[in-house]
Order: C-alpha cells, then sequence, then structure tokens
C-alpha cells in the first residue's frame, strides 16, 4: 500500500453486492452511483472553497448538463 487514496478500489465484492442490489441490472446500477456522485459532488462544492477546487468537479458537472442527463 502506498497511502494513495487509490489504493481502496472497490473489490469483486463490493461490484457484486451493488449489482445484486439492483438485481442483477448494470444500467440501474451505473444510474444510481452516478447519482450519488453528483450529489457527492454537490455537496463537496458547497463546503470547499472555490479557490482550492479550481475546476476539479468539471467532469462531473458535464455529466449533469449532457442531454438526458441522469434521469430515468
Amino acid at each position: 500500500m502506498t497511502g494513495d487514496s487509490l489504493d481502496v478500489l472497490p473489490t469483486e465484492a463490493d461490484v457484486d453486492a451493488i449489482l445484486e442490489e439492483f438485481g442483477g441490472d448494470a444500467r440501474k446500477a451505473i444510474r444510481a452511483l452516478l447519482h450519488d456522485l453528483l450529489v457527492l459532488a454537490a455537496d463537496y462544492e458547497t463546503s470547499v472553497s472555490k479557490g482550492f477546487v479550481r475546476g476539479r468537479l468539471a467532469v462531473v458537472q458535464r455529466l449533469s448538463t449532457n442531454e438526458g442527463g441522469l434521469s430515468g
């Protein structure tokens, strides 16, 4: 372990648990995970100074503004 935050990647068991939670429907699982990511990003954006993040959330914002978005 290098102390990097990427050292704690989801395990196969974590992936299996998410899929099981959504009845094996990968699209529903991905949609829910993307929704959670957007919620966390919005919370992060409101609780961290703009100077600190400097546009690091641009990718997440692009996801939420794409045509079709994450709804439905």
